[in-house]
């Protein structure tokens, strides 16, 4: 079996982690990561006593555009196998997309959930293909593999193949039986476009485009050419005229109007004023302050009594203060 190792941090000869890149991997990835891929070794070493060079597995390879790494992707004959990895322990139930641990009769829901993790892994991969092309691909088959031999996964029609340590040479045989699907120039091709995309052409200009085929682009013209003009009867084109649009612009017509005669005033601004002047009406002007305050002879009697006895009072109440003292 070919295997292609890309796992970041990991020396490829050593298969070791140095302590710095161990603390970078734990800040990037989280620190489950590291006991992932540690069990990857032993689930290739398992694979490739199984698989002949027919098979080329990748691992930990970034797909473009995609910010997580793919653990295992196996190619080979029978098709594409996107593999998730786990290292955990203990007792878990499967079932549709339900993935969490049970204890006694009480299932409990588990985060991460890794069957729809392993889902989305491996539709991400089939996308990307039917993108390079491969669109009779028919799937590329998600499979959970648990490395540890202790642990045990109670399965009812899971969304993925789950695979325990003790089926994995079983699941490597089946893939030597299955039925072919791929060439081996299509497992070569496969793998090469995922190691290395290739790139998108940048788009020719229009006149490239048009010189090639042997057409010439036409000519661009303003949209308000397009637009029919109304014509004359003598052919020529006429001035615009507001009144065919079936209304004027005047708010209101007087009787002579109406009976068809001339206006006496036009209403529309920029007009000459009217010849006769004395049909206007004169505009009488207000009246000034002092004479709106002018008072009558009665109010002025009123007035001077009201200050006389005013007056009296004031004398009165004086000459009894003075008499007091």
């Amino acid at each position: 079996m070919k295997i292609i190792d890309q796992t970041a941090y990991f020396n490829p000869e050593t298969g070791e982690i140095s302590f710095p890149d161990r603390v970078r991997a734990i800040m990037k990835y989280g620190s489950i990561w590291i006991t992932e891929v540690q069990a990857q070794r032993s689930i290739i070493a398992a694979l490739d006593k199984v698989l002949d060079k027919s098979f080329t597995v990748l691992r930990n390879v970034p797909l473009a555009d995609l910010d997580a790494n793919i653990p295992l992707i196996l190619i080979g004959p029978p098709g594409v196998y996107v593999i998730y990895v786990t290292s955990l322990q203990g007792t878990y139930r499967a079932k549709g997309d339900q993935w969490g641990t049970i204890s006694g009769s009480t299932f409990k829901d588990e985060k991460p959930n890794l069957l729809t993790r392993t889902e989305r892994m491996a539709r991400a991969v089939q996308v990307y293909l039917q993108r390079q092309g491969y669109m009779t691909l028919t799937g590329v088959e998600a499979v959970l593999l648990c490395s540890d031999p202790g642990v045990h996964v109670d399965s009812l029609r899971p969304i993925v193949r789950v695979v325990m340590r003790d089926a994995l040479e079983r699941f490597a045989a089946s893939l030597t039986q299955s039925r072919l699907v791929l060439t081996p120039e299509a497992v070569h091709d496969i793998a090469s476009r995922i190691l290395n995309p290739p790139k998108p052409a940048p788009p020719k200009p229009l006149v490239e485009v048009a010189a090639a085929a042997g057409t010439t682009l036409p000519a661009i013209e303003s949209p308000l050419t397009d637009l029919p003009l109304p014509q004359s009867a003598a052919g020529g084109a006429q001035a615009w005229n507001p009144d065919s649009l079936g209304f004027n612009f005047l708010e209101a017509t007087t009787p002579q109007d109406q009976q068809g005669q001339a206006p006496e005033a036009s209403l529309v601004p920029g007009s000459q004023p009217p010849a006769d002047a004395a049909s206007i009406p004169e505009i009488q002007p207000k009246p000034s302050l002092r004479t709106r305050l002018a008072l009558s002879r009665r109010q002025l009697i009123l007035l001077v009594v009201s200050a006389v006895l005013e007056l009296i009072l004031l004398v009165v109440f004086a000459f009894l203060v003075i008499r007091n003292f």
